[in-house]
């Protein structure tokens, strides 16, 4: 699996020194969009609730995105439906596509939620799934007759903003071609998970928006974790009923969660440099609290799901 930082250090003390509490729980107001996404203890689903993914940038949303629409045979809505100069269709429809079906919307993108919206995407039933990053914008596609599920595969930030790195260096996106790590670490924005979660894009963020980040997360969402990813991906499958659609999917599955993944964009290791994992921990300190929070609900939620044998 993912390599995990072993360092008796200041990183190390910086870690030790997370409060995984939420003060006060039920005095956090969640922001209002996300009152009409079920709570993640809410059993059963109902038949009008829709999988929403929340994509976290450089942390296998490709890879959930292609399980949901080759392997499990779900139609998907995403960028993908957009493509091809779809975003003007006047009606929904189903695109399809070589690795799957997908819905000629695009909700990765704050016009293309809204486009869905007028388009009647959520009353249409159409998506079996739907993913985006912008987990505040997308709630207001729901109302309390169809409401979202949200679920999520996370990363330790520390590695995925030094992926964020070597992936846009391999792209060509940085800023100037020999901009260092240490140099896009500090100018890259900061606590990008806290941030999306408690719609605060700009601006300074403090202790209260982390609390609403980590109460939507505790309500809200199912939770998955790429370092635990087979038992993540079985919750998954288990909590929304997927099941394969034929014996080839399972290999399907097992091929892109353990190889795809795994494959790409292979970068250096920073495990000794105990500076930079510093300086990432103090710009990005809000989500490093928030994944170890992430975590914690992620041993609790195995009490959600049947374990014993027979039940």
């Amino acid at each position: 699996g993912d390599v995990t930082l072993s360092i008796h250090s200041d990183a190390d003390k910086f870690l030790d020194n997370i409060d995984l509490s939420v003060p006060n729980k039920s005095k956090i107001r969640l922001p209002r969009p996300y009152d009409v996404m079920a709570n993640v203890a809410d059993h059963p689903l109902a038949i009008t609730d829709t999988p929403v993914y929340w994509e976290i940038p450089r942390s296998g949303s490709t890879t959930m995105m292609n399980i949901a629409a080759t392997c499990f045979a779900k139609v998907v809505a995403s960028e993908v439906g957009e493509l091809d100069g779809r975003a003007t269709d006047a009606t929904l429809q189903i695109i399809a596509k070589e690795y799957g079906n997908f819905v000629n919307v695009d909700t990765t993108r704050p016009n293309g939620i809204a486009r869905a919206q007028k388009l009647g995407l959520i009353p249409s039933r159409i998506a079996g799934a739907i993913f985006s990053s912008y987990a505040y914008e997308i709630s207001s596609l729901f109302d309390h007759k169809h409401k979202g599920r949200f679920f999520t595969m996370m990363r330790d930030p520390i590695s995925r903003i030094v992926s964020m790195y070597y992936y846009q260096q391999v792209q060509g996106l940085l800023p100037s071609e020999d901009t260092t790590i240490v140099q896009f670490v500090a100018m890259n924005e900061d606590n990008w998970m806290t941030r999306m979660l408690a719609n605060k894009m700009t601006g300074k963020i403090g202790a209260a928006d982390l609390d609403v980040a980590k109460e939507i997360l505790r309500r809200k969402f199912l939770i998955g974790l790429w370092e635990d990813k087979t038992e993540s991906m079985r919750r998954i499958e288990q909590y929304f009923g997927w099941k394969f659609p034929s014996p080839v999917a399972q290999n399907c599955k097992n091929d892109k969660l353990y190889f795809e993944w795994n494959n790409k964009n292979p970068h250096p290791s920073i495990e000794n440099e105990d500076e930079l994992i510093l300086q990432i921990q103090k710009i990005n300190r809000y989500d490093v609290e928030l994944y170890a929070y992430a975590k914690q609900l992620y041993r609790e939620q195995e009490d959600l799901f049947w374990t014993g044998s027979g039940n």
